[in-house]
């Protein structure tokens, strides 16, 4: 028979990574004013689904962290085909250069000056004005622009496009009916009250200084925290955020 020798590292990194089968476009947003509860991030780099339009957005306190969001796009979608960005120095790093040669990722990049020719250029502009429409109709605070952002990326993600043949971008990317259960609840800003859990100065008996609800606004859903309808919360009295479901 044939001789199977033990092996420390994966031959093949690429093979132990979901791909996700399109190219991916990507793009550096900034803002005005710190998003809050990030630590003063005023910057967000942008991931799109070239064929099936996703959206991931991560908030970033300096352009030196695309490596990170990089990371984290392929972990939570998969591997893309292709990675098409500007031509930034970080976004062309040695860095990035060993984490596409390791999972057998092409790239691309526009000509300088010549954002245009970036696919998430185009698909931007559709996002921003979604984000900025919302936030003037509900009156949304600056500093809560990166949670408006990404809970506008995850309606979209849920809601059919025209352009897909009436399919939600998510189905497109994974094959799967997509619940839209979880965006049915609530309306971004939405004024919500949930359980205040004991603590030091609240042990939850009758004639406590403290009211047994917290009043909040509902900022998006909880990905990483609780079931599927676990929902992030910005409370009024301490200005962070919770996760209730």
């Amino acid at each position: 028979g044939h001789r199977i020798l033990q092996t420390i590292k994966s031959p093949y990194p690429a093979h132990n990574v979901w791909r996700r089968n399109e190219a991916v476009a990507s793009d550096t947003i900034y803002s005005e004013v710190a998003a809050i509860g990030t630590n003063g991030q005023k910057i967000a780099q942008i991931f799109v689904g070239r064929t099936s339009l996703v959206i991931d957005i991560f908030g970033m306190s300096s352009e030196k962290q695309f490596v990170n969001t990089l990371e984290d796009v392929i972990r939570s979608r998969g591997a893309m085909d292709k990675l098409i960005t500007d031509s930034a120095a970080v976004e062309i790093s040695k860095r990035i250069g060993e984490i596409l040669r390791a999972l057998c990722i092409d790239d691309w990049q526009s000509e300088p000056h010549y954002q245009h020719q970036n696919f998430a250029e185009h698909r931007w502009k559709f996002y921003k004005r979604n984000i900025q429409w919302f936030m003037n109709f509900r009156d949304v605070p600056g500093y809560a622009w990166l949670l408006c952002a990404e809970w506008i990326a995850d309606v979209m993600n849920m809601t059919a496009e025209k352009s897909l043949d009436w399919r939600p971008p998510l189905q497109v990317l994974t094959g799967q009916t997509i619940d839209i259960s979880v965006m049915l609840c609530f309306l971004f800003w939405d004024v919500v009250y949930v359980t205040r859990h004991k603590d030091k100065s609240y042990q939850a008996q009758i004639g406590s200084e403290k009211s047994s609800e917290i009043r909040g606004r509902f900022v998006g859903f909880s990905k990483h925290v609780g079931h599927a309808l676990t929902f992030k919360i910005l409370t009024d009295d301490t200005r962070k955020i919770i996760h209730r479901s």
